[in-house]
């Protein structure tokens, strides 16, 4: 029996138009698998624009088909698949490359090359009719803007006001207006944005997302910079997103409605805030002191990265993360510092030695790479993984099927608990299978990784004396160091003589 995929997908969460509703499309891509004597192998979901080419469901349903796990993808309308003729190219030649047919409950694919253009035809019109939608949604919203509202909400809205539906306008919410007028009045009086979010946080003060959420620094930044609180509403600040960056539309473009939301602040106070945040001294990229190890050494304790910190601008320490208390957590590590000095001296000692004698390196990671392909070539790894991650997503369509048997009187209860435990079995056996080739794959890629970094380091003389030396000594061979007061453990890609001695300092 062939095995199909069902794709559907409506542009938004609300839409229930008559044929398109998901459940709809559903139960007739069903009813039409059940007549052409397919086997319903997956079923894809989603309310996604069909102008785009990037949906969480469809690359789903594009890696199965990649995969070779089904023979035929089913949609209820070719619209459904894809509104964007290119995208609809694309899409087809992935399924023939595939050998995986494309059928529709309403209309009749022919892949033919004159099929193929006609789909082409009919995605273009769908293409326009989407602009024709867009254009005709943007006449309305200006029309609600000439009678002085708000063409839309802006979800749980605004900290500080309520969104009311039929004026379409902000109203007061007068225990957040307070928390606003307190945060504008701090801050224009020099308070800084951690200690204010940290005040906020230490009150239990509520946000718009509840009181189980956190106030942050960026968080109130936003609030300060929002000309809205002194009764100014901006519409149309629109943001675009691409693969690349998150455009905004020209600012000649927006359109300034004084008369929606009420002022919370007056102008005055916003812009001494404006101004306060302006005057807070900006990092100047001189770095004050530098820290080599940072990003390679790690607290055992808690296993959070060290950072380093100077105390009395003078003395430099490396702190385990996990002892700083931040305005989301409290800290939850005992560490105490640890002298950045000695910590360095002790593992770039061993650095320095391994570093000598590169060639010794090189030959024992390529002796690790020769004993790993012998046991199981990359290859063979590789293809082994792609199958087992096949098999796995198999399991819950045979336990599936097997639970739909129970209400047949040829199979006990026990039998088919019996089959399901069974299932379990294998799924666990073929789940730590893959756990283990994912590791040795893993350690694999680190090996030639450092054999690539070792063999560049060959090929240029560095002093590790200098902050670039040491950075590409402790990247060439994958440097990790778990360091306490009393112990440092350097762990790297290198034979086990070169393993730094635990030392303590006086």
């Amino acid at each position: 029996m062939n095995k199909a995929a069902i794709y559907c997908r409506v542009s938004t969460e609300g839409q229930e138009q008559d044929g398109t509703s998901l459940q709809t499309q559903l139960e007739a891509c069903q009813k039409y698998c059940q007549s052409k004597g397919y086997e319903v192998a997956n079923s894809f979901s989603e309310a996604y624009s069909g102008l785009s080419l990037e949906r969480p469901e469809l690359d789903r349903l594009r890696e199965l088909v990649r995969a070779g796990a089904i023979d035929a993808v089913i949609v209820y309308s070719l619209d459904r698949f894809t509104r964007d003729p290119v995208h609809g190219v694309i899409l087809m030649q992935d399924l023939e490359k595939c050998g995986v047919k494309l059928e529709a409950v309403t209309d009749t694919v022919d892949n033919s090359e004159t099929g193929k253009l006609i789909y082409y035809i009919k995605g273009y019109a769908a293409k326009l009719d989407a602009a024709r939608r867009r254009d005709a949604t943007g006449r309305g919203k200006r029309a609600l803007l000439k009678q002085g509202k708000m063409p839309q909400g802006t979800g749980k809205g605004l900290f500080g006001y309520n969104w009311d539906k039929q004026a379409k306008k902000r109203v007061v919410n007068p225990p957040e207006a307070d928390v606003v007028r307190e945060i504008f009045f701090k801050i224009a009086n020099g308070q800084s944005l951690f200690s204010l979010a940290l005040e906020l946080n230490n009150k239990c003060t509520p946000t718009k997302a509840g009181t189980n959420a956190k106030w942050h620094p960026l968080t109130i930044k936003r609030i300060i910079m929002n000309p809205a609180y002194y009764g100014m509403t901006i519409f149309n600040q629109t943001h675009r997103v691409n693969k690349t960056k998150t455009q905004i539309r020209p600012k000649a473009e927006w359109i300034e409605l004084p008369d929606i939301t009420p002022a919370i602040i007056d102008r005055d106070l916003f812009d001494k805030a404006q101004n306060s945040l302006k005057q807070v001294r900006s990092h100047t990229g001189k770095t004050i002191a530098e820290y080599p190890l940072r990003g390679h050494v790690y607290c055992p304790y808690c296993g959070s990265r060290l950072t380093g910190t100077l105390l009395g601008h003078k003395y430099r320490y490396y702190q385990c993360a996990g002892t700083k208390h931040t305005v989301l957590r409290k800290s939850f590590c005992k560490a105490k510092y640890i002298k950045a000095d000695w910590l360095e001296h002790i593992t770039f000692e061993g650095v320095s030695e391994a570093m000598q004698h590169p060639e010794v390196i090189l030959a024992s990671i390529k002796k690790q790479i020769d004993q790993t392909n012998s046991n199981q070539g990359e290859n063979d790894i590789d293809r082994e993984i792609t199958r087992l991650n096949n098999k796995i997503k198999s399991y819950d369509g045979r336990r599936k099927k097997i639970m739909s048997l129970f209400s047949y009187e040829a199979f006990t209860k026990d039998e088919l608990l019996d089959q399901i435990n069974e299932i379990n079995k294998e799924k666990q056996a073929d789940e730590q299978r893959l756990a283990e080739l994912l590791q040795t794959k893993n350690a694999l890629n680190q090996l030639k990784e450092t054999e690539i970094k070792l063999q560049e380091y060959q090929k240029t003389t560095h002093d590790l004396a200098t902050g670039q030396g040491k950075a590409l000594a402790l990247a060439a061979l994958n440097i990790k160091v778990y360091a306490t007061r009393d112990n440092v453990d350097v762990k790297g890609n290198y034979p086990p003589d070169y393993v730094t001695i635990a030392r303590t300092w006086a």
